[in-house]
């Protein structure tokens, strides 16, 4: 239940970042590099956070992490929320 009630908290933070990647690299095609910067950005967070590293190792945060922002990502795809980018016309 703890560990529920942890990954229920981060949600938000989760949520929150990967929406302000997406709007700071609106990109088709470029998935594992937000990804990455979304795990960046959460790496710090954990880092900073001694209440995160008493309850996770950031091993096991990332196996909680990634199919949470696949998920939003997914989601946000289907329902629109992102705007896809158009790649430039090459003449």
């Amino acid at each position: 239940m703890k560990t529920l009630c942890a990954v229920l908290r981060l949600f938000p933070l989760v949520l929150t970042v990967v929406r302000a990647v997406e709007e700071a690299i609106p990109l088709p095609g470029q998935g594992k590099k937000k990804l990455d910067l979304v795990l960046d950005t959460i790496k710090t967070v954990y880092e900073g956070s001694s209440e995160l590293a008493r309850e996770f190792t950031f091993e096991g945060l990332v196996a909680i992490v990634v199919p949470m922002v696949s998920r939003i990502v997914d989601l946000h795809n289907e329902l629109g929320l992102f705007q896809k980018s158009t790649p430039p016309s090459q003449a």
